[in-house]
């Protein structure tokens, strides 16, 4: 822990490991930052849930998620685009707020490439008859029949593509907190 600390002492340094744990977060399923909490408004308030970290583009600082676009959050962004990031690393102690403008692609170049990176397992989230937060009698996948109980194929999960969306937020402002013992460390950026 030592050696990274000396890393926090800088607001570059601050900013760099940030940029590192974010691009992390990206590309390891089991890092802490790949599981990040997305905050919206909506007509009743507050809403949270936990999303995926597909990429953060660190020029331009955007940070990308994937949706079902008849989820509710794809409304509430619609109406309201400023979100809220919530990431925390449970063994570094890091706990980093985002705040940001979100946009919402579907159908076009940045959508399109999102879908041809996202894989057969995460495609067939998009395939479900029903739009997510559909009550259901007991508890369900929502796929089709033709895609239970088998794995799928590419070309059956294609199928999805029209409920696919991604979520692009650009970052305006961040809080950075390091629990201590000897004293919490925090920066807002």
């Amino acid at each position: 822990m030592r050696k990274k600390e000396g890393k926090w002492k800088t607001l570059d340094g601050v900013l760099d490991e940030i940029w590192k744990m974010l691009k992390r977060g990206a590309t390891h399923y089991h890092d802490p930052f790949h599981w990040p909490v997305l905050g919206t408004t909506g007509k009743e308030g507050p809403s949270m849930r936990c999303v995926i970290l597909r990429e953060f583009i660190e020029p331009d600082r955007v940070l990308v998620c994937h949706t079902d676009a008849r989820a509710a959050k794809v409304q509430e962004i619609a109406s309201f685009e400023k979100v809220s990031w919530l990431f925390y690393h449970p063994k570094r102690k890091v706990q980093l707020r985002i705040s940001g403008r979100a946009a919402l692609h579907a159908e076009d170049h940045f959508a399109d490439r999102q879908w041809a990176g996202t894989g057969i397992s995460s495609r067939l989230n998009y395939c479900s008859i029903e739009p997510p937060g559909t009550p259901v009698d007991s508890p369900s996948s929502g796929l089709p029949d033709f895609l239970l109980h088998k794995a799928a194929t590419l070309l059956e999960t294609e199928k999805g593509h029209q409920n696919f969306m991604a979520i692009a937020c650009r970052i305006d402002s961040m809080d950075w907190l390091v629990l201590q013992v000897l004293g919490n460390r925090r920066i807002p950026l």
